[in-house]
Parts: structure tokens; sequence; C-alpha cells
């Protein structure tokens, strides 16, 4: 009997709004980040709402945001790898 792999079997699987796991997690762990930042009371309403809106926004760009075809956190690897073996930091 004759066997057919899947074509698609090589794609990463989908959980939400075309989402991987790995960038769903960058939702829900920005926005839970934005709302924990927003009830603590630890500065005036406009700071806490200025930087929960900031780390809200970090979460969606990391979960869908893409630049030539890569997401931005394989860029931030990326630069940071590079940044580390590019320069040396030595005692003096």
């Amino acid at each position: 009997m004759p066997a057919r792999a899947p074509l698609d079997i090589d794609l990463e699987d989908k959980l939400l709004y075309g989402l991987t796991p790995t960038r769903l997690a960058y939702v829900v762990i920005g926005l839970l980040t934005a709302f924990a930042l927003w009830s603590s009371p630890w500065a005036p309403d406009l700071v806490r709402a200025c930087a929960s809106l900031l780390v809200a926004v970090a979460g969606a760009v990391a979960a869908w945001a893409r630049w030539r075809g890569r997401g931005y956190d394989g860029w931030a690897w990326d630069v940071s790898l590079f940044a580390s073996r590019r320069y040396r930091v030595t005692w003096q």
C-alpha cells in the first residue's frame, strides 16, 4: 500500500488568531504584565496607563509583527548574538 506524507508537515500549528503557541504566549504575557502595571498603585494614573499601553503594544508587536518574513523575536535574538560576539569587554 503506497503512503503519502502530508505536505504541511513542516508548518507550525496555529492556535488562535493565526498565532503559534510561542506567539500566543507573547500576547498573554504582555497583557498580564500590562494589567499588573495598571493594577498596582506605584505611580499616578497617567504614568501607569502609558506604561501599561507600552507593554501591551510590545507584546502585540512581538506576536504579530514581522519584517522580511521573520518575527521580531528572531531579529532580537540575532542582534543580541551579534553584539555579544562582536564586542568584547576586557578588564583594565
